[in-house]
């Protein structure tokens, strides 16, 4: 037992705030829209203060906020001045409380004035309130101090004739960190205003407020309901896993009303009637019209309440005490009922266009369409509508499914060591051919596609080089034509150049498909050993066997030496002058034999291969033959087709000497694509025949369309 007498050490104390302590603790600024969360609570105590006097007459009552110097952090002057209840005995005695739990009921958390002292120099109240024995005016400074940081500039008095209300002046910003965050334009200032309240005005459940920016007036809710189109739409009150009783009111509103916000369409989450958090939906919604008629521009604003959100919100209710995950799961559970219950026709008028927009891209790439369309669908996010949408959603997909069947095909392998083969081992083989046939049916689809585009881009700039004629930017065009089939200035053995990778040497001849034993453009001297002129052939391949190419790590034999290459020359379709004794087809493919025959190249990695004796040229010049060239060639033999000319080499060189008309060229590969496809068995349809342009006497030639491939 405790003596009597020791009682006298124990001092009774009561536990005090240290407020300047407090105020460095609060989380400071990184944007505009947290910078300006002071005035935000100013704001919405003056709305808490108009609906305490006017109950649910609350749109007849005022806020007016008037702003000088904006853009000076020293001079800014904030004025908020409301019609509201004042600060009576009970309300300025939990003002001078903190953490008071006055407006609990309506999710105050007692600290938002907290956050004046740690934004503004100055703060001075000025309130009239009624109390039992009549109508009083009292005003105040709120300092930052240690001690007494309400300090009254007046004494109460009466206030006769006066209506109840507060007004704040707030004035000078105090800390760097406000300054450097706080709006500096009056557009952007309502721009974040507007955005955090715009629940508020799109509900109508607040005063009317007036912002005065340097004498440029803004009404709300008047500035946001001109934005609205159309009556409200709700949900009423839903179940959400996990969340509890949720509802929704949203609106259709001119794009104007995202202004300042991230994205178009927005999910505004509410605690106590009051905005927390924005969040845009984009994604979710996935609807990118909203109308059914020509109206455009059109977003989504939704209002989310509920009691879990209203009990899990910070106590400067700037964001609610939740894992972005769980948010996100209330937002996706949330759009999938605006998508059901508000928005149902536009939501259907999308999934249709989203369908059509698929099949586009399956087409393009038909590797992707491994399974039905709207199981597909399903894989990918309600908001992808392009190509990298359904590509990024599904290639995981894709993955697996190759994982699966590698690991069917090894099992079936290994069932080949087991002594005892399982009965319906028959059954279990044909079913995995049958899934390397779909595979492999799939990547020739691919294939075709992108050769097929290929295709078309070449015959354009064919067409638009014959309609030049000798314009000034044929020259360029002519380089353009090159660089398409085959890049410039490039040699394909080069292990460090890109570009070397990036041709399309199949419509050349389908087996330099992946060629890298080629040179492009570049001068006889830089590619030979010894010797060689500046001559620059269009194109040379030094090895045909070499046209697979060869994998990394891997050489060209080079101990035998080369005996068939390939120079192909380009010819400006519809040139028709050749008047230049350099213009003569054979004696410039001549001149460049002449260095070859006998001679060494030497590749990249310094390794010299040498050109036999008795090596075979296989020369093309791509031309169309027209002028002087049809002169130059009438004593050719022609090609089996009756279009191109043809002349074998003589005395010491062998091989031959083929003038390829360009639209044979672009016909031979249109053929071996179309071959391709059927061959995979996925030709649907015969093609159609166009005509070409006409190249010699005779009937016009009939070449594939395209649009048939």
């Amino acid at each position: 037992m405790v003596p009597v007498d020791t009682f006298r050490d124990f001092i009774v104390a009561t536990l005090t705030q240290n407020i300047e302590n407090r105020i460095r603790k609060l989380p400071k600024p990184s944007n505009a829209a947290q910078a300006l969360q002071p005035l935000f609570e100013a704001v919405s105590n003056s709305m808490y203060a108009i609906e305490d006097l006017l109950g649910t007459d609350v749109a007849k009552g005022k806020i007016s906020i008037r702003v000088k110097s904006l853009s000076d952090s020293d001079k800014i002057e904030i004025v908020v001045a409301d019609t509201g209840i004042g600060l009576d005995a009970s309300r300025y005695d939990a003002f001078c409380e903190v953490d008071t739990d006055f407006k609990r009921v309506k999710g105050g958390k007692g600290v938002g004035r907290l956050f004046w002292l740690d934004a503004f120099k100055s703060i001075v109240v000025e309130s009239v309130y009624d109390d039992p024995t009549g109508r009083f005016r009292r005003g105040f400074s709120f300092v930052l101090e240690h001690e007494d940081q309400v300090k009254p500039t007046r004494a109460d008095e009466l206030a006769t004739g006066l209506s109840t209300g507060t007004t704040i002046t707030f004035c000078g910003i105090r800390t760097k960190e406000y300054a450097d965050t706080f709006p500096k334009r009056a557009d952007t200032f309502l721009r974040y205003f507007s955005a955090h309240f715009i629940s508020d005005f799109l509900l109508g459940v607040g005063p009317t407020i007036i912002v005065d920016l340097e004498g440029d007036i803004t009404t709300f809710p008047n500035a946001v309901a001109e934005l609205t189109v159309g009556s409200p739409l709700e949900t009423g009150h839903f179940e959400l896993k996990d969340f509890g009783t949720l509802s929704i009111v949203g609106f259709t509103c001119k794009a104007e009303a995202s202004t300042g916000l991230d994205g178009k369409h927005q999910l505004h989450l509410l605690a106590n009637g009051r905005t927390v958090e924005t969040r845009k939906v984009d994604g979710l919604l996935g609807v990118t019209d909203l109308t059914r008629d020509a109206k455009n521009d059109l977003v989504f604003h939704g209002c989310v309440s509920g009691e879990y959100l209203d009990l899990r919100v910070n106590e400067g209710r700037t964001a609610f005490n939740l894992p972005e995950k769980t948010l996100n799961e209330i937002s996706r559970g949330c759009m999938e009922q605006v998508r059901t219950k508000l928005l149902p026709a536009q939501v259907s008028a999308y999934v249709e266009k989203r369908k059509e927009n698929y099949q586009s891209f399956v087409t393009r790439y038909p590797t992707f369409g491994f399974d039905d369309d709207e199981t597909q669908l399903q894989r990918v996010p309600f908001h992808a509508t392009t190509a990298e949408d359904f590509a990024a959603g599904l290639v995981k997909y894709q993955i697996r499914r190759e994982e699966e069947r590698q690991r069917a095909l090894q099992s079936l392998i290994d069932t080949l060591d087991l002594q005892d083969i399982p009965a319906n081992f028959d059954k279990t083989v044909s079913d995995a051919a049958r899934g390397i046939q779909s595979s492999e049916q799939l990547a020739l689809a691919q294939h075709v596609v992108r050769r097929k585009l290929a295709l078309e881009l070449l015959e354009k700039l064919i067409k638009r080089l014959r309609s030049r004629k000798d314009k000034d930017d044929d020259h360029y065009l002519e380089k353009t034509l090159h660089s398409f089939i085959c890049p410039m200035g490039i040699r394909g053995d080069d292990s460090t150049e890109v570009k070397n990778r990036a041709h399309e040497l199949w419509i050349v001849d389908e087996r330099l498909a992946f060629t890298r034993a080629f040179s492009s453009d570049k001068r006889l001297d830089a590619i030979m050993a010894s010797g060689g002129s500046a001559e620059r052939p269009d194109l040379l391949v030094w090895n045909l066997a070499y046209g697979l190419g060869v994998t990394e790590g891997d050489s060209v034999d080079t101990s035998e030496p080369l005996r068939t290459m390939m120079i192909v020359e380009f010819k400006r379709p519809g040139r028709e002058d050749y008047k230049e004794a350099d213009d003569q087809i054979e004696a410039q493919i001549v001149k460049y034999l002449g260095q070859l025959r006998g001679g060494e190249l030497e590749s990249f990695d310094r390794s010299r291969i040498r050109v036999a004796d008795d090596c075979v040229f296989y020369c093309y010049v791509i031309a169309d033959i027209v002028g002087d060239l049809k002169q130059q060639l009438s004593n050719w033999e022609t090609t089996a087709n009756g279009q191109g000319r043809i002349r074998p080499l003589k005395n010491q060189y062998r091989g031959s000497i083929e003038v390829i008309q360009w639209q044979d060229l672009v016909n031979d590969a249109w053929m071996r694509n179309r071959a391709t496809l059927r061959a995979a068995g996925l030709s649907r349809s015969r093609p159609k025949l166009i005509e070409a342009p006409k190249v010699s006497e005779g009937e016009p030639e009939q070449v594939f369309d395209p649009a048939e491939s």
